[in-house]
């Protein structure tokens, strides 16, 4: 999962005196959510089998239930990360923020490329690992320690990247935009899950990803509004509060606290948020060679 973004980590998205002010939501105050809380949930809770069940029936015969994501990752968003991309057998793909690897390695294995998997967790990036086998062959796939705005990747050496339901966890989100503008060879493009709200009450809200996106360097391909993106999110919510105590005996209390924090936390506001996935792309011509 993101690091937190460090107030100089876009050199090419870096704001001049003479550019207007950000748009809201470009840059938000701390966050709570600590590398320790990323840690316990690629951990100790993914160990679960009761936690994924619960999650895989509140998402019912939408949800690809060998991703184990933490997201909302169904097959729709799947089937628009596959057709957006627009990757070749043998091209070089990003996860970032790639968490456990689930959503990375579908793709790989589904579109015959090699994987890249950058994360802060310690504990995500070993699990990935371990799970890779299942997915790809020995060599196809990598995960390596990272933020969102400081991946560590080579210049231009990503031919396409996606990022599920992460991107709102940087502080800097014109700073994220910007290493995928550094990143991605000309022509490559970066798809990513998020939601949109301009809920006064939330200083992270971002009413409209697309200005923030074309602020870090980036073009706009296309915004698309993930189906029954609520709906399913406060199905999960409310079957993790329903199983709390059995979870609570398998998870502990530290791990199903943090199940009823975001319930109680993120549940109310979903009625003034809406799922998007967007496709952006570094402007220049693709190297066909």
């Amino acid at each position: 999962m993101p690091r937190r973004s460090p107030p100089t980590a876009h050199d090419e998205g870096q704001l001049t005196d003479s550019d207007s002010s950000p748009p809201r939501g470009a840059v938000t105050p701390p966050s709570p959510v600590t590398v320790d809380d990323f840690d316990r949930a690629h951990g100790e809770a993914a160990k679960s089998d009761l936690l994924w069940q619960v999650s895989n029936r509140a998402y019912g015969h939408d949800c690809p239930t060998e991703l184990q994501a933490w997201g909302g990752t169904t097959w729709w968003t799947l089937g628009r990360f596959v057709t957006g991309l627009r990757l070749s057998p043998g091209q070089l793909l990003l996860d970032l923020a790639c968490g456990r690897g689930g959503v990375g390695l579908w793709l790989a294995r589904a579109l015959n490329v090699n994987l890249v998997g950058v994360d802060w967790s310690a504990a995500g990036l070993r699990a990935a690992t371990d799970r890779s086998i299942g997915f790809v062959l020995t060599g196809r796939a990598r995960f390596e320690v990272g933020d969102m705005t400081a991946t560590g990747l080579e210049a231009e050496s990503i031919d396409g990247a996606i990022c599920a339901d992460a991107v709102f966890f940087a502080e800097d989100r014109i700073a994220v935009f910007a290493e995928m503008t550094r990143v991605l060879r000309p022509g490559g493009r970066f798809l990513f899950t998020a939601d949109e709200s301009d809920d006064p009450d939330r200083p992270a809200a971002v009413p409209d990803w697309a200005p923030i996106i074309e602020r870090g360097g980036l073009g706009v391909v296309t915004r698309e509004e993930i189906p029954d993106w609520a709906a399913q999110i406060k199905r999960m919510y409310d079957a993790w509060l329903d199983n709390i105590d059995a979870l609570r005996a398998e998870l502990g209390d530290e791990s199903a606290d943090d199940l009823i924090n975001e319930a109680h936390s993120v549940g109310p506001t979903l009625s003034r948020r809406t799922g998007v996935l967007y496709t952006a792309e570094k402007r220049g011509r693709a190297n066909t060679n």
